[in-house]
């Protein structure tokens, strides 16, 4: 977390920083990287400049800590809050279940991915795709997939997710058209999870 100037006065209404870090990446969804501003977040949240320049230095400040959080919140954290599931069949499912059915942060990554070759972005996203990436392909590992078809099956499965989310942010009324999202991933699911574990020779 941003640490305080104290040689700023404290604004009369502080926000915390984190009420700027979620107005920021909902203004990434929206608009991306490139539209993180001070003066409109100020306006939107109805503050002053003042209230940002209180946790933090510069517009670059808030937007990593816009993709810090996150990147904790979907990559470092999701093996915490999947990783205990036994069942790597089960883990598999519900993992692309969850994935999908959370749109805010697919559309976040949508707009982070537009922005990929920005310096301030490159890293961020480098980091939570290798983290979901390597998830994935111990998930189907523990299956009794050789690595190399495990990270297959996981690529695939990344490619499905980045794609689907990179079309509804460009052309939400033609993907909307097209299947309705439980469908969607019942039908990747069933095609990506092997039913039963591969025989071994």
């Amino acid at each position: 977390m941003p640490t305080p100037r104290k040689n700023l006065p404290r604004p009369a209404t502080p926000l915390s920083p984190e009420a700027w870090v979620k107005a920021a990446q909902a203004l990434i969804i929206r608009e991306g990287v490139s539209s993180v501003a001070v003066e409109p977040l100020a306006h939107e949240l109805g503050v002053t400049k003042g209230s940002f320049y209180w946790h933090f230095d510069s517009r670059d400040a808030l937007i990593k800590a816009a993709l810090a959080d996150w990147e904790q919140d979907q990559s470092a954290d999701v093996v915490t809050r999947y990783g205990g599931i036994a069942d790597p069949r089960r883990r598999l499912r519900v993992l692309l279940f969850a994935a999908f059915e959370d749109v805010e942060n697919g559309l976040f990554f949508a707009a982070l991915a537009l922005s990929g070759e920005d310096p301030r972005v490159a890293p961020f996203l480098r980091r939570a795709t290798e983290r979901r990436l390597a998830f994935g392909a111990e998930a189907f590992m523990a299956l009794g997939l050789s690595e190399a078809e495990a990270r297959q099956r996981a690529l695939l499965a990344y490619a499905a997710y980045t794609g689907y989310f990179q079309l509804l942010r460009a052309t939400p009324k033609a993907v909307k058209e097209v299947t309705d999202l439980s469908g969607y991933v019942h039908q990747l699911a069933d095609a990506l999870v092997p039913a039963r574990s591969p025989r071994k020779a």
